[in-house]
């Protein structure tokens, strides 16, 4: 409308002007009228259009508003006609119903079935069931007049609220025993495995379980029963038979045996012999000289045990320690000069004092001994320690296994006694620098 009121205005001016006839003026102004007019209608119809869209689409809104809701309501009912239908479904299956008598009757059967089952067992303590009590979830029925125990199957859905708990017991009614049947059971205390089954049979009865428990009793003593001796059982009963079983023992002291000797005290004491090591020294061959399990230690039955076994030295072995020896200080001899002619004395020899008796010392055994426990026996001998060797070996560490000069042979202050004492086996990571040390005398 404003682009017409200009157009209007400049109408006017060109007709002031001259610029266009009166009657041009009229026709053009009319024209412009005639326009402001459709333009006029024009935006009429537009109005009318733009309030007719804003309604429809305020009305559009509004449907899909209603359209949500009533999604929302169909999945309800869509979700409470599938609980409606499993509730149908469940309604209409059909249960197994059980009247009064035959639900009593069923667990009736099945305590008498316990207790034929626990008579059977091959233990000879006899068990009986006696009571039984049930908690039964059930959906009651009548039936006419009579009431009904309706039992829900595997796959039904049944909420615990919808089932009645039904509870009762079942007892079985003492029966006496016929004990004028029965037999004295005899008593297997103290006897041998064997034995004690004999025994058994022979009094009517049969070997039930048999049991081992650790016990200071000999291995395979009976040292418990059940029944127990003196009781009364019926015949045939089993009776369960507990056994003695040594787990461990204490290792003798082997030391100073010949092995032969050794063997036979390991195969009377359970255990065995897991090897025999040589070691050459001044001892008679074929004595133990050391041990690998302590003597007086526990040790499990047909645990191992490693002997070393003197054996006789070689003749280098005996040089050397000559050798040794004629390096240590001697004893000077006496010179006595030689006898020069004398007369012959007619007179009576002049009486001679005999010289006194010196005791004789001799060389203790000390193989197979702790190191310090060897050094006080020297010691207190008067018999000082040389040289010390060690020696690897399973011994226990610090054992003496050889000893120069031997057992038994004369002590002399001036000649001391080597040793040769075992040693763990040195790790291969570490390095050892000696395996030889002197103790001062």
């Amino acid at each position: 409308m404003e682009n017409i009121k200009e157009l209007r205005n400049n109408l006017e001016t060109f007709r002031r002007k001259g610029v266009i006839d009166n009657r041009s003026y009229t026709v053009m102004l009319n024209n412009l009228k005639g326009l402001e007019a459709g333009l006029e209608s024009v935006e009429k119809t537009s109005s009318v259009y733009k309030e007719s869209s804003e309604r429809l689409l305020k009305e559009k809104i509004l449907l899909a508003q209603e359209k949500d809701a009533l999604s929302i309501q169909v999945a309800k009912l869509s979700r409470e006609k599938l609980e409606l239908e499993s509730r149908i479904s469940v309604l209409q299956k059909t249960r197994p119903a059980l009247s009064p008598t035959n639900l009593v009757s069923t667990f009736k059967t099945s305590l008498e079935e316990m207790d034929r089952g626990l008579k059977k067992a091959p233990s000879g303590t006899k068990y009986s069931v006696s009571s039984m009590n049930v908690t039964l979830k059930t959906n009651l029925a009548l039936e006419g007049e009579e009431l009904r125990f309706q039992m829900p199957k595997a796959d039904d859905i049944i909420s615990p609220e919808n089932l009645s708990i039904i509870e009762f017991s079942v007892k079985a009614l003492p029966q006496k025993p016929d004990i004028a049947s029965y037999g004295e059971v005899p008593d297997l205390a103290g006897l041998s495995k064997e034995v004690a089954e004999g025994k058994l049979l022979e009094a009517g009865f049969k070997p039930g379980d048999i049991l081992e428990k650790d016990s200071s009793a000999p291995e395979g003593a009976v040292i418990a029963q059940i029944p127990s001796g003196g009781s009364l059982a019926e015949p045939g009963a089993a009776v369960d038979l507990i056994i003695s079983r040594i787990s461990s023992l204490k290792v003798p002291n082997l030391l100073g045996l010949e092995l032969e000797s050794a063997k036979q005290v390991l195969d009377k004491f359970g255990l065995k012999l897991g090897g025999v090591r040589e070691q050459p020294s001044d001892t008679k061959p074929g004595i133990i000289l050391a041990q690998s399990l302590k003597p007086g230690s526990e040790a499990e039955v047909d645990a191992k045990i490693f002997l070393m076994v003197s054996t006789e030295m070689k003749k280098e072995e005996t040089e050397g320690v000559l050798s040794d020896r004629l390096k240590r200080p001697q004893i000077t001899p006496l010179k006595v000069p030689a006898e020069t002619p004398t007369k012959v004395s007619t007179e009576a020899p002049a009486k001679v004092s005999p010289a006194p008796k010196t005791e004789v010392k001799r060389v203790p055994r000390v193989t197979g001994m702790p190191f310090e426990k060897a050094a006080e026996i020297l010691k207190k001998e008067g018999v000082n320690i040389g040289k010390v060797s060690e020696i690897v070996s399973r011994i226990s560490p610090g054992t003496v296994l050889n000893q120069s000069p031997r057992a038994g042979s004369i002590a002399n202050p001036r000649i001391p006694v080597d040793l040769s004492v075992s040693k763990e086996r040195p790790d291969p990571n570490l390095r050892v620098s000696s395996v030889t040390r002197r103790i001062s005398r």
